[in-house]
């Protein structure tokens, strides 16, 4: 054992340190404290036709933002998305008081993007572009069916029977999920 007196403060205390974590090593003990088994909360998906699905993209009157996701501005115009819901178009010329003009009705939208002119969107499990040169008369410009895989419920979660998918109606779509109990 090297004679501490003789060593540096800092070498002797990591010395000292060492030899303390070396030695406590052994005697540690591991509580293992099993999870709490909480019911996980129960959803059922909003269904849709394949071919309502397909028909339901449209400009609609403009309506209150509640439940938003990305922001994109375009010129004087800003698109804001409403998740599950579609796309809120917002004139914004006058920076001051900002006009609501309309809302892209797209079910079952969760994320947007947008290049030049065109809007990319998910309308449930479809790739829909849309063409927004004209915010006042926006129209689908091509759609991939099947682009993504179905919506999965906002939260881990139990999807009560009658409602998965081996149940469901074949040309049915989920376009969004609501909680129950």
């Amino acid at each position: 054992m090297p004679n501490l007196l003789f060593m540096p403060n800092r070498y002797a205390l990591l010395l000292i340190s060492s030899m303390l974590l070396t030695g406590l090593s052994g005697c540690w003990y591991q509580f293992r404290v099993e999870p709490e088994q909480v019911p996980l909360p129960r959803y059922r998906p909003l269904l849709m036709s394949r071919s309502a699905l397909e028909q339901s993209v449209a400009l609609v009157a403009a309506r209150d933002l509640h439940n938003t996701g990305k922001i994109f501005i375009k010129g004087p115009y800003v698109y804001i998305n409403e998740r599950y819901e579609g796309v809120h178009i917002i004139d914004n010329t006058d920076p001051a008081q900002p006009r609501n003009v309309g809302f892209l009705r797209i079910p079952g939208n969760l994320d947007v993007s947008m290049r030049g002119n065109l809007l990319y969107a998910d309308n449930a499990e479809d790739l829909v572009t849309l063409d927004v040169s004209d915010p006042s008369a926006v129209r689908v410009s091509s759609r991939v069916r099947r682009a993504f895989p179905e919506l999965a419920p906002p939260e881990q979660a139990d999807v009560i029977e009658e409602y998965r998918p081996e149940n469901r109606p074949a040309d049915a779509v989920v376009v969004g999920w609501q909680k129950v109990d």
